[in-house]
C-alpha cells in the first residue's frame, strides 16, 4: 500500500513539474486567441448586412465578449489583453447595432419632407456607426499582433 502510494506521489511530482501548476502561457494564449478569432471570423464572413443580419451580428459579438470576459487566464498580460479584446468585442457589438438600428429606420420612412429628414438621420446614425467599427476594428487589429508577439515569447 505504502509503495502504490509512493509511486502516485512520484508520477504527480512529475506531471507538476512538466506541466506546472496551472496552464502554461502558451495553453493560455491558445484559449485567448481561439475566441478572439471566433468573433473575428463572424465579422469577416458577413456579406450580408441587412438590419436583421446587422443586430443578430452585434449579438453575436456580445456573446464573443462574455466568452473572453468567462476564460480564467493566471497570466497578468494575457488577462489586460483579455479586457482588452473584451471590450473590443463590447464595442463592435454597439456599433453594429446601431447600424441595424440605422438601418431598419431608413427602410420605414415615408415619402415626405419628414420623411426625408428620417433618411439623412438614419445613413448618418449608419455612417458613424461604420466609421465606429473600422477605429475599433483599425485598434483590434494592432492589439492582435500585440498579442501575437508576446505569446511566441516564450
Amino acid at each position: 500500500m505504502f509503495r502504490k502510494l509512493t509511486i502516485i506521489n512520484t508520477i504527480i511530482v512529475i506531471c507538476l513539474s512538466i506541466t506546472g501548476c496551472g496552464p502554461s502561457k502558451t495553453v493560455q494564449c491558445n484559449q485567448l486567441i481561439a475566441t478572439i478569432n471566433k468573433g473575428n471570423s463572424l465579422v469577416n464572413t458577413e456579406t450580408s448586412y441587412d438590419a436583421a443580419t446587422t443586430n443578430k451580428l452585434g449579438g453575436q459579438l456580445e456573446e464573443i465578449a462574455q466568452e473572453l470576459e468567462a476564460l480564467e487566464l493566471k497570466d497578468e498580460n494575457l488577462q489586460q489583453f483579455q479586457n482588452n479584446f473584451s471590450q473590443t468585442f463590447k464595442e463592435l457589438s454597439q456599433a453594429f447595432i446601431d447600424m441595424s438600428l440605422g438601418l431598419k429606420s431608413s427602410t420605414q420612412v415615408e415619402a415626405s419632407l419628414e420623411g426625408r429628414k428620417k433618411f439623412n438621420q438614419a445613413r448618418n446614425q449608419i455612417t458613424q456607426a461604420g466609421q465606429q467599427v473600422n477605429k475599433v476594428a483599425v485598434n483590434g487589429d494592432i492589439s492582435v499582433e500585440k498579442l501575437v508577439s508576446y505569446c511566441q515569447d516564450n
